[in-house]
């Protein structure tokens, strides 16, 4: 039973393929042919050799669109609108005669392509010149910012310089000689140097100032 059957497919298979072999091909056209962006609407247009009773469209291997036909015409149209990816890929169409019932083999395959809008081009472009431009004008203010900084820091130093106002450092500590009471307390002195940030105003000269402090230490008895 099982190679009646086996033998019932082949030959099956082998008739259908003469008979697609009788059949010329159709060609496939696309329109628009390129730059066809999300939201378009385009056509696919199969061109028949001959009178057909159906038509079918392809794509990517599935059969998407099975189309009655006119028999006096001599191509079938496919129009939809283009509304996600998945509509791009390849198409291809065949077509199907009733007397006798046969059906042809698939055309040349076409290749729907999207692209991208040229509105999107255009905001794209633009949001960059944006970047670019706020980029540069964030290096403008910080580079001015360290200018004026900088310049403010050597104007007053050389104000102070011309007031004649110079930083002492404070020399080492001179003391002035140790002395011991009941509470085991020693006084020392110590010159100081206050930093003056303003120029003085009078021509008086400067006292030294003296500064007492008061160190205990707990030496043994």
């Amino acid at each position: 039973m099982a190679p009646m059957v086996m033998a019932l497919i082949l030959g099956w298979w082998l008739v259908a393929a003469s008979r697609a072999q009788q059949l010329p091909r159709p060609s496939l056209s696309l329109h628009p042919s390129q730059g066809v962006s999300m939201g378009d609407n385009v056509t696919l247009r199969c061109h028949l050799p001959r009178m057909a009773a159906w038509v079918q469209l392809w794509h990517n291997g599935t059969l998407r669109f099975n189309k009655e036909k006119d028999k006096e015409q001599d191509a079938a149209e496919f129009s939809f609108a283009v509304t996600n990816l998945e509509d791009a890929g390849t198409y291809q169409c065949r077509y199907q005669v009733s007397e006798p019932l046969w059906t042809s083999n698939q055309s040349d395959p076409v290749e729907l392509v999207l692209t991208e809008p040229t509105g999107a081009k255009r905001r794209s472009y633009v949001n960059l010149v944006v970047v670019v431009v706020n980029v540069c004008s964030a290096l403008l203010a910080l580079s001015s910012g360290l200018y004026f900084y900088f310049n403010g820091c050597s104007l007053w130093k050389r104000r102070n310089e011309s007031a004649g106002v110079t930083p002492e450092m404070p020399e080492s500590v001179q003391f002035q000689g140790p002395s011991r009471d009941s509470e085991d307390l020693t006084y020392a002195e110590m010159p100081a140097a206050i930093p003056c940030s303003q120029p003085p105003t009078s021509p008086t000269a400067p006292q030294s100032p003296v500064i007492y402090t008061t160190v205990r230490t707990d030496l043994p008895r």
